[in-house]
């Protein structure tokens, strides 16, 4: 009977480096899904968090037609900076709000005062959102009681603010947090918008 003949340790080193090599060019393996906050966590790191930008693209239908921008919305604790932009980058308006009034400076440097900045957003939307609302919108954070439906990992699916319908499409991970890339609102009179947010940067104004 013929014996196997037994590998030799040089036999061995060649399959060796070859797996050593495979393993070093895998790519890395993708953050466990328990880096993630729980819902409930996330919400309340949320609720407490006085500084933020949401960088992204909007598109609104009204009975008047429809429009898109690019919008910069930064939060911060002495108030709300927002900057609407048009299709090359370029700065179409840009308003500010504080615990004393709302300003609006328009593309060509005409300025404006008023007592809120859903007065002075309607003057360049065209149509009435709910203005004090929408950084609640951006983040995912709906009270219990105006959520409709929650997904798989807890988190607003559908959401109700007074008048409006809010459906929350997509979200993407950020840090430890799972925040809203896209998202729906529909709202009176046939009032539409679409928010897709491209960046997020959670703790800086």
């Amino acid at each position: 009977m013929n014996r196997l003949a037994r590998p030799t340790w040089k036999g061995l080193i060649f399959p060796a480096l070859l797996f050593l090599s495979a393993c070093a060019q895998l790519p890395p393996a993708p953050p466990a899904a328990h880096l993630l906050l729980p819902a409930e966590q996330r919400a309340q790191v949320l609720t407490s968090l006085q500084r933020w930008t949401a960088n992204g693209q909007a598109s609104l239908r009204s009975p008047q037609g429809s429009q898109s921008f690019g919008f910069i919305w930064r939060q911060e604790p002495q108030g709300a900076h927002l900057m609407i932009l048009g299709p090359l980058g370029n700065t179409v308006a840009e308003l500010q709000e504080n615990e004393q009034q709302a300003s609006l400076v328009e593309a060509n440097g005409k300025r404006l005062v008023a007592a809120s900045m859903g007065e002075l957003l309607q003057r360049v939307l065209g149509v009435s959102l709910p203005v004090h609302e929408l950084p609640d919108w951006l983040l995912g954070i709906p009270a219990h009681g105006q959520v409709g439906a929650y997904d798989a990992e807890g988190l607003p699916r559908t959401a109700d603010w007074g008048a409006w319908h809010l459906q929350y499409l997509h979200y993407e991970a950020v840090g430890g947090l799972r925040m809203p890339a896209l998202l729906q609102a529909n709202g009176p009179d046939g009032v539409q918008m679409r928010i897709a947010v491209s960046d997020w940067r959670l703790g800086q104004g």
